[in-house]
């Protein structure tokens, strides 16, 4: 199942936080594509670094929210200490699609929800899966950067 996921950064050494998330990601779920890193100003919070940005596509397997308890797994493990919504971090790991699933609970929304305005997760999204359709809108990714970036 295609399953993809978008990954943040920007304390310390972004750039390294991205590739050990990424590698500690692998060792359960199979990397099938990785984007490149776009870096972008910081959207909600402005005073603060730069984030680092990417989306990788894994092969999906079990459920969405064991999916999520493994990725905040992860966050722990890296340091990330949940202080500011949308302040900064040391990692920042969440799932985008989970093959075509649409889920609506208060731990975990799929497509999540922010996507569809972030250039930061669409322009990554886009340059490795643009034909990928939305189950929620019926629209490519293509369609949805375009969307945006226009």
């Amino acid at each position: 199942m295609r399953v993809f996921i978008a990954l943040g950064s920007n304390l310390d050494n972004s750039t390294d936080n991205l590739h050990q998330a990424i590698d500690q990601i692998a060792k359960e779920y199979p990397i099938v594509q990785c984007s490149s890193i776009i870096i972008t100003k910081a959207k909600y919070i402005e005073d603060q670094p730069d984030f680092y940005n990417q989306v990788i596509e894994v092969n999906g397997h079990g459920s969405a929210q064991d999916l999520l308890k493994f990725l905040h797994q992860i966050e722990h493990d890296m340091g990330r200490v949940r202080t500011i919504k949308y302040g900064p971090r040391i990692i920042d790991l969440d799932v985008i699609y989970f093959g075509d699933c649409i889920l609506d609970t208060e731990m975990l929304q799929i497509p999540h929800p922010g996507m569809f305005e972030r250039d930061f997760v669409l322009c990554p999204l886009n340059e490795i899966a643009p034909d990928f359709i939305c189950p929620l809108t019926g629209k490519t990714i293509h369609e949805l950067w375009e969307g945006i970036s226009s």
